[in-house]
């Protein structure tokens, strides 16, 4: 019986990471301690709108022809809220998915019980569900793709977060986007 137990709560122990939040440096990305090393860790069950200049913005601005501005104040938005749910300081344990083209990790992000009242415990949920972000279901199991695109969906029904104040770039975003074609 306790090798079984071992071997189900293995697998947990392996992925399962935790380091100290160093800085919030937009929506959908955070700079953790490890190890005392710093790791910056890309939210991968998320996407955010962009506050700085990338190829990414510029894909979009194109896509979507909204101004580098419009999409920097809802950026902004979505980083102030992402503060607003994360503490620096405190310890989070966060999952690897992936890592992206130059080595930093793909990470979801567990919130401590007693940072939030929502009944979900990730970051990229809360961010979903609070209309501050897209689900990115690249990274996400069936599971967790049908969770996301039902909270991103009550979101926009809701117009919570940036559904409310930038209505109109979030659906150009949606309808660029194939994997959130029910969405639309």
């Amino acid at each position: 019986m306790h090798k079984l137990v071992i071997a189900i709560c293995l697998p947990f122990f392996l992925f399962a990471q935790s380091g100290k939040l160093l800085e919030v440096v937009d929506g959908d990305t955070v700079v953790l301690e490890v190890n005392k090393r710093k790791v910056v860790c890309h939210m991968g069950l998320i996407d955010t709108p962009e506050i700085k200049s990338n190829e990414k913005l510029k894909r979009e601005m194109k896509e979507c022809k909204f101004s580098k501005e419009e999409f920097f104040k809802a950026g902004n938005l979505s980083y102030i809220h992402a503060k607003t749910l994360l503490k620096v300081g405190t310890i989070y344990n966060y999952q690897v998915l992936g890592y992206t083209r130059n080595k930093n990790p793909i990470c979801k992000l567990s919130v401590p019980k007693g940072l939030h009242i929502e009944i979900n415990p990730s970051f990229d949920e809360m961010m979903v569900s609070r209309g501050y972000a897209l689900p990115f279901v690249i990274n996400a199991g069936p599971k967790m793709t049908k969770l996301l695109l039902k909270l991103a969906k009550d979101a926009k029904q809701q117009k919570y977060g940036l559904w409310k104040e930038h209505k109109n770039l979030m659906q150009c975003l949606v309808e660029h986007r194939y994997s959130l074609r029910s969405l639309r």
